[in-house]
């Protein structure tokens, strides 16, 4: 004869690992999303973190993509450290943050006054041995280090002038200057 008190406590121990593994799926499940959605968004604001190139003739182009803000971001290599960089035509060099520039193992120069948007500010002289772009490589190229910078560093005119870019659509294409 069955023991009903065995049964019942078969049916809650089993129930238990029942309960057990719906909220693991469920855990395993949110998990995946937060992953998708983290990467979704990080691709939205830097749609060029592996940078795209592409080979014409003998020449090398970047391909950079407009971000959901309408901007061109691009992670690059300096000097062998991987920095994050906002396309900017109306910056006279290349801008690092302090933190950027040590990580990327720039020397602090000479300090000078630059004007900017926010005023005129002290920066410090600096330069980028090796910047590559996708498979374009710069080399000693100017940069200045901004203690009153935080964010993205600045891509700007000491190495776009280096360059020849044009923006067709929701793309820029970057390639050497001949």
């Amino acid at each position: 004869m069955p023991d009903p008190e065995r049964n019942k406590h078969e049916a809650n121990l089993h129930g238990g690992y029942g309960r057990l593994m719906l909220y693991a799926g469920w855990l395993i499940i949110l998990s995946v999303l937060v992953y998708l959605f983290g990467n979704w968004e990080k691709t939205r604001i830097n749609p060029n973190r592996n940078v795209e190139t592409r080979i014409v003739g003998e020449q090398s182009q970047v391909i950079l993509k407009r971000n959901a803000n309408g901007h061109y971001l691009l992670n690059s290599s300096v000097n062998g450290a991987t920095v994050t960089f906002l396309v900017d035509t109306g910056a006279s060099q290349l801008v690092f943050t302090p933190e950027q520039a040590q990580r990327a193992g720039l020397t602090p120069g000479n300090s000078y006054y630059v004007s900017t948007a926010n005023g005129n500010i002290r920066v410090q002289s600096t330069v980028v041995d090796q910047l590559n772009i996708g498979d374009i490589e710069l080399r000693q190229v100017p940069a200045a280090i901004n203690p009153n910078m935080d964010g993205l560093a600045l891509l700007g005119m000491s190495a776009l002038s280096s360059l020849d870019w044009r923006q067709t659509g929701d793309e820029l294409i970057i390639e050497l200057a001949r």
